[in-house]
């Protein structure tokens, strides 16, 4: 379980703190691939669906990602984060 309370006053607790200190060493630069990217001109005629975890193009029907969540993702939103502030 994810209690999203608790986890907030964990977060609240350590703002503007360092947790993590760099150490080791440096690693040899290299290229990064560039993501894809879909540039959208007509944005009025797209609305996001929360059940398709898309956006939608009200005309075509056509999904803008095509992303699909994994099973595993889509159960811890669903069923395991408390949410409960008592």
């Amino acid at each position: 379980m994810i209690y999203a309370q608790a986890q907030y006053i964990i977060f609240t607790a350590i703002k503007y703190k360092r947790i993590f200190e760099r150490f080791g060493f440096n690693l040899p630069s290299y290229e990064k691939p560039q993501p894809s990217s879909k540039t959208i001109y007509e944005f009025e005629k797209w609305f996001f669906d929360l059940s398709a975890n898309d956006w939608i193009n009200t005309s075509t029907g056509e999904c803008l990602t095509g992303y699909l969540a994994p099973v595993e993702l889509s159960y811890l939103l669903e069923q395991a984060v408390n949410t409960d502030t008592h």
